[in-house]
């Protein structure tokens, strides 16, 4: 069953996001959650906008993928944090972290991270 979505979640809500995400380790992808405590909670000018977890049945095994979106109060960008791994194996398969300009919807900051 190549490419098979098993499940995927999607938290709006700030609150909800701590409990499930931050306190309770519902990531299950400890390399993101330390990139996003260290570089994007640590800013007070950071807010919660969603997130979206998926695992996917794919060749290689099963792959989670997660992507927490912030809006920078300060800047007015919007800050994508986006990572996947193997489940199987915990290999981090890619995690970058990217900033978009509101008003001209252009990517001004991109950064691979693993």
């Amino acid at each position: 069953m190549p490419n098979e979505t098993k499940q995927t979640f999607h938290i709006t809500d700030d609150s909800d996001f701590n409990r499930v995400c931050v306190e309770n380790d519902g990531l299950a992808f400890p390399e993101l959650k330390k990139m996003m405590e260290d570089y994007i909670l640590s800013q007070a000018t950071m807010e919660f906008k969603e997130c979206w977890i998926q695992d996917q049945q794919v060749e290689e095994g099963e792959v989670r993928t997660v992507q927490v979106n912030f809006l920078d109060t300060n800047s007015h960008n919007f800050i994508r944090l986006y990572g996947s791994k193997n489940n199987e194996t915990d290999e981090v398969l890619n995690m970058k972290v990217d900033a978009i300009d509101l008003n001209t919807e252009e990517v001004v900051y991109e950064r691979q991270l693993a």
